[in-house]
């Protein structure tokens, strides 16, 4: 296999993760993909102090918020501040990272398994389409994912080699996937295989390991702590620690229900991440013999994600971007199966021996080719610039000072707070009655705004007369509003 083939597939890849790469937020997740803009955009207009994230929906307070280690907002702000403000910074900046995840998982793959599987394995997570949208948002998970395939690289490189720079380079990158998600710490559990196969001697009574475990845990440990003293002084989270019932961690209830895995497995992996092509050929990869007992890693890596699964049940039950580690050591598993039955390098052999198999290989590429470009074409056509919400936000800007405070009528959704450039609350349709609005009113709200799609229903359309018969009207057009509240 000639060695450019890999940079075919990362200028593939590239190509597929630069469309739309300047749109403003908006469309799939642009609730979190405008929470992390805003922080970016805080840091760089309030100061560069990494250890005090701000969002938009503190109301008259600073906005301090306990988030997830906010490293990529931050390098996002000192782009802004070379650069300009512009959202395409911290989509590039996504691509670039999700690009390096490819190049990582390559070199592990064929580190320890082939080329030929490395080859298959990054060419199916190059297209697939959840990887194309997430690895152009303005989101964290490109950054946590790129270190969580260099830490695991480093770390093999490291059980080998004995050199000081790998193991300081794994220790770093886990780290960092930990810290930007701190269930990220599921690595620990294939870094511990590769290293009990490895280190032939007691692991627990190795002091390297419990060095690499200091250095990854001391500094995750330090800023959650940090982190959830913000949320106790501000009140204001992402919900890190939310244990039980709605929350993402601890949802036992959750777990024993045949629904959770139909959600996560099924309606989520196989259908929106590896296509339901991508995810027959992972199943039979899972089949196929290892070659060696260091190819078990991958075993352990897809094991320690499912953990994380049952962990987290709640939060991926309801997101499907928190399956995205899962799709590394998956594609893994495909790449092997294709790579059984159609030897790339010697395609017309392949179908001379194995005429079958090798004409399916063909077909389910083509298969998952469309399949990718039916579900990611979904996803661009939430991002259109045909949308009240840009106008809404123009309107908002011409018609108040960036120093007033507003409500949001946007079910939680900060997206109308940031393409606004204004700090307020967010709220729900059936949140405003007179108790709620006028308790805003005293903390200093001076606007209500929103869309009037969001109000669905009968209750909800006479929430909406109410409002606006009892506030002066600012702005009122068929499809949104901006009412003063006095």
């Amino acid at each position: 296999m000639k060695k450019y083939n890999i940079y075919g597939i990362l200028f593939l890849a590239l190509l597929l993760r630069l469309y739309h790469i300047s749109f403003p937020i908006a469309g799939w997740h642009s609730w979190r993909q405008s929470d992390t803009a805003a922080m970016s955009r805080n840091f760089y207009e309030n100061g560069y102090n990494l250890l005090y994230p701000q969002i938009d929906w503190g109301g008259n307070t600073p906005g301090y918020v306990e988030s997830e280690f906010p490293i990529y907002q931050f390098a996002v702000s000192i782009l802004y501040k070379l650069f300009s403000t512009d959202v395409l910074w911290g989509r590039l900046l996504s691509v670039i990272f999700s690009i390096a995840t490819i190049y990582g998982l390559y070199l592990l793959v064929k580190k320890i398994i082939s080329e030929k599987t490395a080859l298959w394995a990054t060419f199916i997570y190059a297209i697939i389409p959840l990887n194309i949208f997430y690895g152009r948002s303005f989101m964290p998970e490109s950054a946590m994912l790129m270190s969580s395939v260099w830490g695991l690289y480093w770390f093999s490189r490291w059980t080998e080699s004995n050199a000081v720079r790998h193991f300081i380079l794994a220790a770093i990158f886990v780290a960092m996937a930990a810290l930007l998600k701190i269930p990220s710490l599921y690595l620990l559990l294939p870094l511990f295989y590769l290293a009990k196969l490895h280190l032939q001697k007691n692991v627990f009574k190795t002091k390297d390991i419990w060095l690499f475990a200091l250095i990854v845990i001391l500094p995750v440990f330090g800023w959650y702590f940090h982190a959830h003293q913000i949320a106790i002084g501000s009140g204001l989270t992402f919900g890190i620690w939310g244990f039980g019932g709605s929350h993402k961690w601890g949802n036992f209830d959750t777990i024993v229900t045949l629904k959770f895995y139909n959600d996560v497995f099924f309606k989520s992996i196989a259908e929106r991440h590896l296509t339901y092509i991508g995810f027959i050929f992972f199943v039979i990869g899972l089949f196929i013999k290892r070659k060696s007992k260091e190819e078990k890693f991958f075993d352990y890596w897809l094991i320690a994600v499912i953990i994380y699964f049952v962990i987290v049940a709640k939060g991926n039950q309801v997101h499907e971007y928190y399956q995205l580690p899962f799709i590394l050591p998956a594609v893994v598993f495909v790449g092997k199966a294709f790579d059984k039955y159609l030897d790339i390098d010697y395609i017309y052999e392949s179908f001379l021996n194995k005429p079958i198999a090798a004409s399916l290989v063909i077909l389910s590429l083509l298969g998952i080719f469309t399949l990718s470009y039916l579900r990611y074409e979904r996803f661009m056509n939430s991002e259109s610039y045909n949308t009240s919400l840009f106008e809404l936000a123009s309107a908002v800007q011409k018609k108040t000072r960036r120093n007033e405070l507003i409500v949001t009528v946007s079910g939680g959704n900060p997206v109308i707070l940031y393409l606004c450039d204004r700090k307020g609350w967010n709220s729900a349709t059936t949140d405003l009655d007179s108790l709620f609005l006028g308790n805003k009113v005293k903390m200093g709200a001076k606007y209500l705004v929103g869309q009037k799609q969001s109000f669905q229903t009968i209750e909800e359309a006479k929430m909406l007369e109410y409002v606006c018969k009892k506030y002066n009207s600012i702005v009122d057009t068929p499809d949104y509003f901006i009412l003063r509240l006095e």
